[in-house]
């Protein structure tokens, strides 16, 4: 799904009809960050944060959210203030064209990579990043990168020849927590983005390890994928938050063709009620598909007369992300 730009289309502004947000609160965590002091400056973070959350449960409509964001929340002091966060800022910038790019994953993971981006940061900007990069999304995105790379070492501890192909793999920041990874005790590893950056990346600092950098988009996966070859563990980490399901069930299609036999798909996907979905929808200009476990186990629908052994969903263990698993 195409993130929304910092001015909604004309479709989505429709006239205000009343106010469910707390200005007081804004106003709050506006003092609170004119204080600059760092402990008071994470404090109002997470103010908005829960504001937001409460808030946006009071609108009986998407456009009444929406507007709600353009005519109060974003004509408040408190939201420029805010974009002095780099993390929070890159996003409502999207200077790759989209949100939930590997640079702002990297903020996430707290990667070495972001260093440039905090020096050119005011401190008030800084020190919101201690919140921001640390509340219940950012936590589940760092657990999903745990499970992948537990994951793949189990896999590769039974087979060392694994193929694994990642899938809009980003950064891959997920394999620094692979022993399998590190000690190159696998196969075949590729790595496909659409991003041109993220490739090279990607190829920059992986290529030694004998991980495969190539540029591939969903269209080409579905087009073509049996180019890419045949694999033990395919797996999507944020891709399903942006595609719809018409797209989402083509795509698994493709990905299961990949599949040798015992071999296995997982793809993630946030949970509609996590309490960072509204922060990140007025804040950072970033919205999501959302899934529930149900709804991800639809996705698998189309696999049931072809080939598929069994399908399961969990959760990760703070209850923000759902993981459909598919075996051949």
């Amino acid at each position: 799904m195409a993130s929304l730009s910092p001015e909604f289309p004309q479709a989505f502004q429709p006239s205000f009809v009343g106010s469910s947000i707390n200005t007081g609160s804004l106003e709050e965590a506006r003092e609170l960050l004119e204080s600059r002091e760092p402990n008071r400056v994470m404090r109002a973070v997470q103010l908005v944060r829960d504001e937001m959350h409460l808030a946006r449960q009071q609108f009986g409509t998407e456009e009444e959210w929406k507007s709600a964001i353009t005519h109060e929340i974003r004509a408040n002091g408190v939201f420029d203030i805010l974009h002095e966060d780099p993390f929070i800022g890159r996003s409502y910038v999207k200077p790759r064209g989209y949100a939930g790019d590997a640079v702002l994953l990297d903020f996430i993971y707290h990667h070495p990579a972001i260093g440039p981006y905090l020096d050119a940061a005011t401190p008030r900007g800084r020190a919101s990043t201690g919140f921001s990069t640390n509340s219940p999304a950012p936590r589940a995105v760092r657990n999903r990168a745990w499970l992948l790379a537990t994951e793949i070492d189990a896999i590769c501890g039974r087979n060392p020849k694994a193929q694994i192909l990642s899938m809009a793999s980003g950064h891959l920041r997920e394999v620094l927590h692979s022993r399998a990874v590190q000690q190159r005790t696998f196969g075949r590893f590729v790595a496909l983005d659409q991003d041109r950056q993220s490739v090279e990346a990607v190829r920059e600092d992986l290529s030694q390890l004998g991980v495969e950098a190539q540029e591939g988009s969903v269209k080409d996966v579905i087009a073509r994928g049996g180019r890419l070859g045949c694999f033990d563990f395919i797996y999507a980490a944020g891709l399903y938050d942006y595609l719809d399901d018409r797209v989402a069930k083509r795509l698994l299609v493709s990905l299961f063709g990949l599949l040798k036999k015992g071999g296995k798909v997982w793809i993630a996907n946030f949970l509609p009620d996590i309490p960072d979905r509204a922060f990140m929808e007025s804040f950072m200009d970033w919205w999501l598909v959302y899934r529930t476990p149900e709804q991800m186990r639809e996705l698998a629908e189309p696999l049931a007369a072809g080939g598929c052994s069994g399908a399961r969903t969990f959760v990760e263990h703070e209850g923000n992300i759902v993981f459909l698993e598919v075996c051949r």
